[in-house]
């Protein structure tokens, strides 16, 4: 599952007519609500603004006044496909004089849609364990060599007498790096493990959620 942490924007043209489109993180159907009113009076001239939000996996979309199943749904796919929560994304469309027809109302909508959704930055949300190892430099580039291959990311380093790893273990991932830690330790290596919790990767790096 993705969140977004930086909204995005998009300008499309599709024989005259434009396509602006919007991704915005919200957290509440009353916040979409909110931000749709935005865009409407800030755009208060365009003749259609379509939009999709996904608040907790549930689906709202609207065509506003272009044929049914043309707009609003498509911008939906976009963000359903995407596997995004929490997030809207607007199309404002101002018409150019030129009708596009069914099929290319929905190209139109979803390019604009996913145009915005590429402008964007997103998280993925994981669930993982804190873990605290303490090393000795005998067995240090064996198990940095291990959690490069899984990548498990680390928060930081430390290095003294022995080494001190901060990481965060993927939940899916736990038994494994209990088990080949102790392989290549010996069962030397002492562990201090977290309790489960939520957290985010963009750009390979743990984004607090």
């Amino acid at each position: 599952m993705y969140r977004i942490i930086e909204n995005g924007t998009s300008e499309i043209v599709e024989k005259k007519s434009r396509f602006l489109g919007y991704v915005i993180s919200v957290d509440s159907a009353d916040e979409a609500v909110e931000k749709i009113t935005e865009i409407r009076k800030k755009h208060y001239d365009a003749r259609h603004v379509c939009y999709a939000y996904v608040i907790d996996g549930q689906v709202k979309s609207s065509d506003d006044g272009e044929p049914q199943g043309s707009a609003g749904r498509p911008i939906a796919d976009v963000i359903v496909h995407g596997g995004i929560d929490h997030c809207l994304i607007a199309v404002v469309r101002y018409f150019g004089g030129i009708l596009l027809g069914v099929g290319g109302l929905i190209r139109a909508y979803t390019s604009a849609a996913q145009a915005a959704l590429d402008d964007s930055i997103l998280m993925e949300l994981r669930s993982g364990y804190p873990l605290t190892i303490e090393l000795d430099y005998n067995d240090y580039g064996r198990a940095d060599y291990f959690f490069n291959e899984k990548k498990i990311p680390r928060t930081d380093t430390e290095y003294g007498a022995g080494v001190t790893m901060h990481l965060m273990v993927p939940s899916d991932l736990k038994d494994v790096v209990e088990k080949q830690l102790a392989e290549i330790t010996a069962g030397k290596a002492v562990c201090e493990w977290g309790d489960e919790t939520e957290y985010g990767i963009t750009n390979g790096n743990i984004v607090s959620v």
